[in-house]
């Protein structure tokens, strides 16, 4: 038999009885993996959350009447969709009081592209005036995106020709933008002079995205940053007043992004809810575990006490087994929760249908710090009633008597 030091006794104990520590290990194991899991998925919603926010840009959209369901979608859950206007809303907008900045964008939806799982939204801008794509494109590409030249989002998969095949086209990528979490990943930005080409390239395969005598004029959205001291409900109404063209769809980027955090903050308040009653429920099981244990353990405790075992040492011995069974839980439940997470966040955030960005790598570290110290603790916990009774007097003295 070899030599079992005190230092080693924990370990053995628990080799022991494989099933018992099999069991709770199992148990704060799935507990870590709801804590860890859901704090990372929280913090990739309000990442994905804050680069949408700082993405957006503008103040107001204004849309063709009935299409502001449609413009939401772009930007929160990634919808393709193609919509536009017939006339000149560029100049008519251009009217209204209150407009600091104005660019207009056309949106259109490819068909399935074999670059892509989905259809791809391809968006039109003006770089002479844009204020919301272009900043972004320049901090990350430096150049003037020429005619037929695209720049891809992070999700695009570009071939290894440098190109990208829409309306049976190969258009070449000029750039291909990092990950923000938005609807911007999956879409693929062209200047507006390429916009007809588009329309052109959709007519010859059967599947006109705009009628050819729009393909030159047609503007989905006009984007507007207001000025100093309007907001955007004023000046939409402004724009309803001078534009004299009738109904049109307004989109408040702003509280696009308040009512997306308030689904998010909804949304990780019942997790928070659902989290601290499986806490609850599992600490009860390990308490259970731990309190009967203590009754089956009473022999072997009181063999410790004839060996010469103080009380600290008895409690000392049964706060490392708790120790190490959340360590190992922990570590299982936060190799289990990345392993779920991590590699599939594009498919993640397309089933949330709320923005998610992978958060950084520090983050993480944090988390996962955060969660080792929480299987920890949660084993810690519920081993304090039998280590409580272990310190008690009485129960010192019967194991010291051996019975």
């Amino acid at each position: 038999m070899p030599h079992i030091t005190l230092g080693r006794l924990p370990f053995e104990n628990l080799k022991r009885k494989p099933f018992r520590t099999a069991a709770l290990v199992i148990v704060v194991t799935m507990l870590t993996v709801a804590f860890y899991g859901g704090a990372l998925l929280a913090t990739n919603l309000k990442t994905g959350l804050d680069s949408m926010q700082e993405r957006m840009g503008a103040d107001l959209m204004v849309v063709p009447q009935n299409t502001g369901a449609k413009a939401e979608a772009l930007l929160t859950s990634g919808s393709s969709s193609t919509f536009y206007f017939t006339n000149d809303i560029a100049k008519l907008v251009a009217k209204a009081d209150g407009i600091g900045q104005a660019t207009a964008q056309t949106y259109i939806s490819s068909l399935a592209a074999a670059c892509c799982d989905e259809k791809v939204q391809i968006i039109g801008f003006d770089p002479a005036t844009d204020f919301v794509i272009e900043p972004w494109i320049t901090s990350q590409y430096d150049g003037d995106l020429k005619n037929g030249e695209v720049v891809a989002g992070a999700n695009i998969n570009v071939s290894a020709d440098g190109t990208i095949k829409l309306y049976n086209h190969d258009f070449p990528v000029a750039a291909q933008l990092a990950s923000t979490g938005t609807s911007l990943d999956n879409s693929v930005f062209v200047n507006e002079t390429t916009i007809p080409d588009v329309v052109a390239y959709s007519a010859k395969v059967g599947h006109a995205a705009i009628p050819q005598e729009y393909a030159d004029t047609a503007v989905s959205a006009v984007l507007i940053k207001t000025a100093d001291g309007y907001d955007a409900h004023t000046v939409a109404d402004n724009i309803a007043k001078a534009s004299g063209i009738g109904t049109l769809g307004y989109v408040y980027p702003g509280g696009v992004t308040a009512t997306t955090r308030a689904n998010l903050n909804a949304l990780v308040g019942y997790a928070g809810l659902f989290l601290a009653v499986f806490w609850t429920m599992g600490l009860v099981v390990l308490f259970a575990v731990f309190a009967s244990s203590m009754n089956e353990r009473k022999r072997e405790f009181a063999a410790y006490r004839i060996m010469g075992a103080t009380r600290g040492m008895l409690v000392g011995l049964i706060v490392r087994e708790s120790a190490t069974v959340g360590l190992a839980g922990g570590v299982i439940g936060i190799a289990v929760a990345s392993l779920a997470i991590l590699p599939f966040n594009t498919l993640i955030g397309r089933q949330l249908q709320l923005p998610y960005l992978q958060t950084g790598a520090f983050t993480v570290l944090a988390l996962v710090t955060a969660g080792l110290l929480f299987a920890v603790t949660t084993g810690l916990i519920a081993s304090i009633m039998t280590a409580v009774k272990l310190s008690a007097p009485e129960t010192y003295l019967t194991l010291r008597e051996g019975e």
